[in-house]
């Protein structure tokens, strides 16, 4: 009755707050490694799994575009992955976050005004850790896996470069003429690492 429904408005309230309390953080705090831990925590208080892949891992598997975004920050990449199963479940659905925790543009940099809200360029990633919570707590009978590849985009010594070439791990070659076309470059490794592994019925990308 009202009790339970109370109890699900609730639970869905509580993951919108989450998303917006993530994306408000800054960008200083709101790192990379920052969004693995937020991802570990839902998975520890839910009956999500959650699978972090680092700088290595992701060489290893050829995420060429991502790593290149991530090339000129000091903040390490992440791959997150979390999982939401039931056993009930015909279907997959695949969620995908881009999780860009700042934004400076790279060697093609943004313009110095209104910078500082660039730190919202992870409100995909938010929005779909905390959508995985939500989910975990209202137990639909659907498996759910989200990927949020998170990274920061600067100007460090090591940055990409406009015409630098990159192998995606699908084995597609991008050449990137803007280093602030960074959202698509690490979404295409995260969305087709996803469907390789878990081959979702469908796939939804928030950037």
């Amino acid at each position: 009755g009202l009790a339970r429904k109370s109890h699900r408005a609730a639970l869905i309230a509580t993951g919108v707050n989450g998303a917006r309390q993530l994306a408000n953080t800054a960008a200083n705090e709101m790192t990379p490694t920052a969004l693995a831990e937020f991802a570990k925590g839902v998975a520890r208080e839910s009956n999500c799994s959650c699978t972090v892949l680092d700088h290595h891992e992701m060489a290893d598997l050829g995420m060429n575009a991502l790593l290149g975004v991530a090339k000129g920050s000091a903040e390490a990449p992440k791959l997150i992955l979390l999982e939401y199963r039931h056993p009930g479940a015909k279907k997959t659905v695949a969620v995908a976050g881009k999780g860009v925790c700042f934004d400076s543009g790279g060697i093609s940099i943004k313009p110095a005004h209104n910078m500082h809200e660039v730190k919202y360029d992870m409100c995909g990633a938010a929005a779909v850790l905390c959508a995985m919570m939500t989910v975990a707590n209202l137990g639909p009978k659907i498996n759910v896996v989200a990927v949020v590849p998170a990274v920061e985009n600067k100007t460090g010594a090591r940055a990409q470069t406009p015409g630098d070439i990159v192998r995606a791990y699908n084995g597609k070659t991008i050449e990137v003429h803007n280093t602030d076309a960074e959202g698509r470059l690490i979404l295409a490794d995260a969305m087709s690492y996803v469907v390789d592994k878990y081959k979702p019925d469908a796939l939804v990308d928030l950037a």
